[in-house]
């Protein structure tokens, strides 16, 4: 038996109920798997209320729940409406550790490919950019790195809840602190060279060079994938995961030219290439302007009259109620960043 298979045996089965200091969850079903853990349904006894479990194995070789409490304990210091808090967690000797969250709906992958047109509204492309960056912008805003920005780990709300106008932030597995842990939260020095982290599709090229990745390179992931909802194709589409070396061929050539205007095809050209071109002048200590990538969007929304409150493809009878850039002014809030830097479990201290 492998090792994958032994550590498959020790997760939940449907039908188990599995138990916390505080409550117990009957196990739904499966809702993903990958490597030594799973995601599931759950219902919590108490309330009959459905919520999610992410598990892994006690035999993982690299632990990510624990990336997960701190990055989802940072994100509710500064009140972020993108990311899932943590509602209990736990253990089961020698088998798995679980986290139990909010449940949430289709990813932004699953309702893109939905459509016939194997792309959103520009309505719905530009407004789930804003949503998508302002969850990354506040990743970065607590101090770490996602390394894996792509349609598939953003997922809106439930129906079921009223929050299906949301987009929430996932997957934290493949994250990393970018700060130190010093007082002054200093800028961690960047490796000669980096093992890759990331979705070869929507990779910067920085990170396909084996590079350290910083913010930049999560705007630039960010980018990539906005193309692709808003167009329905990325130029590399038909290119394997192992292909690297030519999707990072392919992603130097859409810089300028015709390659440039093949890329943003029924795009905003003018404003993603205007991003393009900002986010490949920053370097790996820059500290990005998402204002600037707001601004770019914002005037996108305007040329092309998406109104604010325009319904999104996955709920036409409905006005838009999601946030936007100014609800993301509001929360900024100086004080909770100052508490967030005297919180030695959200640091990752």
């Amino acid at each position: 038996m492998s090792s994958e298979d032994t550590s498959n045996s020790k997760l939940p089965i449907v039908g188990e109920n599995i138990e916390s200091k505080h409550n117990s969850y009957e196990i739904i079903k499966m809702l993903g798997k990958g490597g030594f853990g799973a995601v599931y349904q759950v219902k919590r006894q108490k309330g009959a209320e459905m919520l999610a479990m992410k598990c892994e194995t006690f035999d993982v070789k690299k632990a990510v729940l624990s990336m997960d409490c701190k990055v989802l304990r940072g994100a509710l210091i500064i009140q972020s409406p993108h990311f899932c808090a943590v509602q209990d967690r736990g253990k089961i000797a020698d088998r798995f550790r679980f986290l139990i969250m909010k449940l949430v709906g289709k990813n932004l992958w699953e309702l893109r490919v939905s459509r016939s047109t194997q792309c959103f509204t520009m309505n719905t492309a530009l407004k789930a950019a804003v949503q998508a960056l302002m969850s990354i912008e506040d990743l970065h805003r607590i101090g770490f790195l996602h390394r894996d920005i792509k349609p598939g780990n953003f997922a809106i709300g439930c129906p079921e809840t009223g929050e299906n106008h949301m987009i929430f932030m996932l997957d934290f597995g493949l994250g990393r602190k970018f700060i130190g842990d010093n007082v002054n939260k200093d800028l961690r020095m960047p490796r000669v060279s980096a093992p890759f982290r990331g979705t070869t599709r929507y990779a910067s090229i920085a990170a396909l060079r084996s590079m350290e990745q910083s913010r930049k390179d999560d705007i630039e992931a960010w980018l990539y994938m906005i193309v692709e909802w808003t167009s329905g194709v990325l130029p590399w589409r038909k290119l394997k995961g192992g292909e690297k070396e030519e999707v990072l061929r392919r992603k130097e050539e859409v810089r300028d030219g015709q390659q440039l205007d093949n890329f943003l095809r029924n795009c905003p050209k003018r404003q993603f290439s205007t991003i393009l071109h900002y986010v490949d002048s920053l370097q790996y200590q820059s500290i990005p302007d998402y204002d600037y990538v707001y601004y770019c969007l914002e005037h996108a929304m305007k040329e092309f009259r998406c109104g604010s409150h325009d319904p999104l493809d996955w709920d036409p009878e409905n006005k838009y109620r999601g946030p936007m850039k100014a609800d993301r002014d509001k929360r900024m809030d100086a004080k909770l960043d100052a508490k967030l830097k005297g919180d030695p479990e959200a640091s990752g201290k």
